[in-house]
């Protein structure tokens, strides 16, 4: 990967980590604003308390690894594979933005239909960690 393909990676990193963390917190604030107002639709559906919640703390956490990411990537021995960055920044959307979409349109017991982008998110997102991971162990020849 080339210098300004690696800092054109890296500061899209930034940007995506620094706004989902933003964002996440913010929905955050939000959920917590719905309980303390004691709001009925919130108060009174766990499921979509849960899936809501879970939309915040993913959202959250993911978006902070896209930041590990970009710290800690010009460190590693070899570059993270693009296509496994893509995977890490696409995993950091759809796992929360599923269980967001499972919680607000759901029939009575179950999640909506787009909890179905929590597990595809998810394997997205771990490939993204594991190409992470062996960029950062892998030893170069001769080595």
């Amino acid at each position: 990967m080339s210098s300004r393909s690696a800092t054109s990676t890296d500061r899209s990193l930034l940007v995506q980590g620094w706004a989902g963390l933003a964002l996440f917190l913010a929905m955050g604030f939000v959920l917590e604003s719905l309980m303390a107002w004691k709001t009925p639709a919130y108060l009174e559906d766990p499921l979509r308390r849960e899936l809501l919640r879970l939309s915040h703390s993913h959202g959250a956490l993911l978006h902070v690894l896209l930041l590990l990411l970009a710290a800690t990537a010009p460190r590693f021995v070899r570059p993270v594979p693009p296509a496994l960055v893509v995977a890490l920044r696409a995993g950091a959307v759809l796992v929360p933005a599923g269980f967001l979409l499972g919680g607000l349109w759901h029939p009575e017991g179950d999640p909506g239909h787009g909890i179905w982008l929590v597990p595809a998110g998810a394997l997205l997102a771990l490939a993204g960690v594991i190409g992470a991971a062996l960029a950062a162990s892998s030893r170069t020849r001769g080595r």
